[in-house]
């Protein structure tokens, strides 16, 4: 199988970061949409201290949630293109990428590299919209 070309693999991340961006937004939407109607009923029945706790802890853990399953797409994505030879490697640099703690002592080969500043990117801006969620969040309660 030949290498592909450099554009082909810039327009594959970006793709695949747009994907991501969407069903992130989704998710954001749709724990927002969860927490509106859950919090009247909950408030009444069990008062607002255990609701407001209930609540953030909800949000933390759905978007830990959202953030490991972004991370394991990725991953699923560089093993099952060969980049990696186990999930754990794929998973490990996806995650160190994602974050932008790039440690650097896996990295992709060429052309795949330039994913990597991508995938920065696109986890920065991600963890960016979580926090500014869970600030909403917290202002809320």
């Amino acid at each position: 199988m030949s290498a592909p070309r450099l554009r082909w693999v810039y327009l594959i991340g970006l793709l695949l970061a747009g994907v991501l961006f969407v069903l992130h937004a989704a998710i954001l939407f749709e724990t927002a949409r969860l927490i509106a109607l859950l919090s009247a009923p909950l408030k009444a029945e069990f008062g607002l201290r255990f609701v407001g706790m209930a609540t953030v802890l909800l949000a933390f853990a759905i978007l830990f949630i959202t953030h490991l399953g972004e991370a394991a797409v990725w991953a699923v994505f560089f093993w099952r293109r060969g980049l990696f030879e186990s999930f754990g490697k794929a998973l490990y640099f996806t995650g160190t990428s994602l974050t932008a703690l790039g440690y650097g002592d896996i990295v992709l080969v060429k052309p795949w590299r330039g994913l990597g500043p991508i995938m920065a990117t696109n986890g920065i801006l991600m963890f960016g919209c979580s926090t500014a969620f869970l600030f909403f969040v917290m202002q809320r309660v």
